[in-house]
């Protein structure tokens, strides 16, 4: 046992921070203001930013004297607002991407006050997530743009609720007067931002870090992709206000002194193209090689939309770490993405995929630079059960998952039994907890969460981070298999969304661009499945799509889908990191605001339904295949002339567990046992029925 906690284990290293003068051997910043100053100091005519306006195609670049500058000028500003200097002002950034926010965002960091990203609300959806923010945050100051007073939050500042919240134009920093970095040296200890989860629904949660979170995790960052001082480069077009492209985008070029070229979200939506023509373009030159990754839609998204002639003149041989994470990966998507582009020099060992969350700063775990992705084949029905269980990858019911790589060396990680608070070992499935300089201090004046999600004990130390992730270690890789509180219980067996949904959209290659929502619903007690499946205006096959998609998904994980939604394109929200906002959506459909084109359900099985199935006659393979039609008609809450006795369970969609019933029936009322394995190798109502023709003549039946 002991042995078997110590490899499920990934022990901590003393923290770098624990040195007094706040600096490793290495030379690394205690605090931005630090790495700022460095930079300027050894670096100063160098490029620290690019930001790609793609609007007016007029590029801003700022060397890392100019930004020390910037900065210098804002914080000096910002530090003579109430509360600036003993810490309790709170800054609400609602500001674009580009030099504005950047600047802001590192001000406050270094003069020591509070700041909370987020973005200018563009609907009225973003609208009331904002104005959630400015309630929790009584008294807080709003920084933005000046056209912004009057337009997009004319509204908020109209509302008597937030008639204590401060509203200041960035313009008026830009015309502040020269300011010096000097003398601004934050406490590390000290609360430095709330980062407000993106996806939330009702109350937004505040996760709060402090000055050391953001460097540690930094440095972790730093190591993890191997960045080298004034040699490595990025490219990062995901948004600034959230962890992924804060803390990976924004503050690691500065932390560890290297160029970043910051490009428009809205880039990669309208050209994926244009996103791999920057990461060619900006990696010449560069000795380092260039970092650049997203969630795993940007990569598919590339697959399927970069044309052959986008292809050339592209170069991506520079790319070196092709990062990927903050949603479920999908080895298909980054085999396919390796293959695609191998011709223009991508490597397929580039290929990064990583774990982590806002709870943890941002990177928990990632791959060894220049390895081969680790993967492994999977039972899926198994999977659903929690169970470990490696199979042979060209079964159909195999499940592949991708390696997150190893926990950095400064954080320790276990796989443990929630309910039981106990470790589990390897290949053992379980949630995903975590301790360690990088994890952040709770929730924003929510205790009860707080200590729920951040203070948990194991094995009589407190500190440990319930993520909130199921997963296991794997020869000390980790390997997360599904997120905890979306699980679809169906069965008394767990299904995660994500693979509903991937195998959906794999069933219906034709739908371009549309995502799917897998979720549950019905009364206390009910396990209905639902899938919101986006379809675009033009005229489809609707039954159609719902046989496939149910086909795939009984093949695949033995369960289908119980109600079927076909929505418009661009219903499914995300968050400003691609992961979707399942809750949303479905609380829209239970509300009944969900725009709907259809609404395709299984009719529920009644009383009548039941006394007009057949009687189960053993004189003919006729008799029997007919009582098997009406058996699964039943189960599939379908007329039997719907049926063919020819096609398999799996393309019938009679899930696993009902498929299973019908042995049991016949062993209860005939005394006919069946092995399990019998459902496959005799896969079709009209080969089980000859099987069981052949059973009925070499042994006796019990009448």
């Amino acid at each position: 046992m002991d042995d078997i906690l110590i490899d499920s284990t990934i022990r901590t290293r003393e923290p770098a921070c624990a040195n007094p003068t706040g600096t490793s051997e290495a030379g690394r910043p205690r605090s931005f203001a630090d790495a700022l100053r460095r930079n300027a100091t050894e670096q100063g005519a160098e490029l620290v930013y690019q930001f790609w306006q793609t609007e007016d195609d007029q590029d801003e670049r700022l060397s890392h004297a100019q930004l020390a500058a910037w900065v210098g000028r804002y914080a000096q500003a910002l530090r003579q607002l109430p509360g600036a200097r003993d810490g309790s002002l709170k800054l609400v950034l609602a500001l674009p991407q580009g030099r504005q926010f950047a600047v802001a965002f590192l001000a406050c960091l270094v003069a020591g006050i509070v700041v909370v990203p987020t973005f200018p609300p563009r609907s009225p959806l973003q609208a009331e997530r904002l104005r959630l923010v400015l309630r929790e945050l009584a008294g807080a100051q709003l920084l933005c743009r000046r056209a912004s007073m009057d337009e997009e939050l004319a509204e908020l500042r109209a509302d008597s609720e937030l008639a204590g919240t401060g509203w200041l134009c960035v313009e008026e920093l830009d015309q502040a007067p020269p300011g010096s970095l000097a003398g601004l040296d934050p406490d590390p200890d000290a609360l430095a931002m709330l980062q407000y989860t993106s996806g939330s629904t009702g109350r937004p949660k505040g996760v709060m870090l402090t000055q050391r979170n953001l460097v540690e995790n930094s440095q972790l960052i730093q190591d993890c992709f191997g960045h080298r001082k004034g040699h490595s480069r990025s490219v990062i077009w995901l948004p600034p206000y959230h962890d992924m492209g804060l803390v990976g985008g924004v503050l690691q070029p500065v932390h560890a002194g290297f160029a970043s070229l910051l490009m428009p979200t809205s880039v990669l939506v309208r050209s994926p193209a244009r996103w791999l023509q920057a990461v060619s373009e900006f990696s010449q030159g560069s000795s380092g090689g260039v970092s650049s990754g997203g969630p795993n839609f940007a990569f598919q998204l590339c697959v399927d939309k970069v044309r052959d002639r986008e292809l050339q003149g592209l170069d991506l041989s520079g790319w070196r770490v092709a990062f990927c994470g903050a949603e479920p990966i999908h080895a298909r998507s980054m085999d396919e993405f390796a293959r695609r582009f191998e011709s223009v020099g991508f490597k397929a060992e580039a290929l990064f995929p990583c774990y982590g969350m806002a709870e943890t700063t941002l990177m928990v775990s990632g791959k060894p630079l220049g390895q081969m992705l680790g993967r492994r084949h999977l039972d899926a029905r198994a999977l659903a059960r929690q169970q470990w269980l490696q199979q042979d990858a060209l079964l159909p019911n195999t499940q592949t998952v991708v390696s997150c790589g190893r926990p950095h060396p400064s954080l320790e990680l276990r796989i443990v039994e929630p309910s039981l608070r106990l470790p589990r070992g390897e290949r053992e499935i379980g949630e995903v907890w975590v301790r360690g300089s990088s994890v952040t201090q709770g929730y924003w004046q929510d205790p009860a969460r707080s200590a729920e999600c951040f203070d948990q004990r194991l094995d009589g130390q407190g500190g440990w981070l319930r993520t909130g992730d199921l997963g296991c270690l794997d020869q000390g890789e980790l390997f997360i298999t599904g997120r905890s509180k979306e699980l679809l219980i169906v069965r008394g067996a767990n299904y995660f969304p994500q693979d509903l949904e991937h195998e959906a959209l794999q069933a219906c290659p034709e739908l371009i661009n549309c995502r799917s929502v897998a979720f549950q619903h019905g009364r206390m007690g009910e396990e209905l499945v639902a899938l919101a499946l986006e379809v675009p205006r033009s005229a489809i096959d609707m039954t159609e799509l719902q046989a496939r998609i149910n086909a795939r998904l009984s093949e695949k994980y033995g369960i289908n889908v119980d109600t079927l939604l076909f929505i418009p394109r661009k219903t499914v929200r995300t968050t400003s990191s691609g992961k979707l906002q399942r809750v949303a959506l479905k609380n829209e459909f239970l509300s009944g605001s969900l725009p709907l084109y259809a609404r395709l359900d299984k009719e529920p099985r009644t009383p009548e339904l039941a006394a007009e199935a057949v009687t189960l006659s053993l004189d003919s393979v006729a008799s029997i295949q007919a009582w098997l039609m009406q058996r699964i008609a039943l189960t599939l809450r379908c007329e039997a002339v719907q049926l063919r006795a020819e096609d398999s369970f799996a393309s019938l969609a009679l899930d696993s567990i009902a498929a299973l019933e019908l042995l049991a029936d016949l062993d209860s009322s005939h005394g006919l046992q069946l092995e399990p394995d019998a459902l496959y190798r005799h896969n079709s109502p009209a080969l089980l029925a000859q099987e069981v023709w052949r059973r009925t003549q070499s042994q006796p039946i019990a009448c």
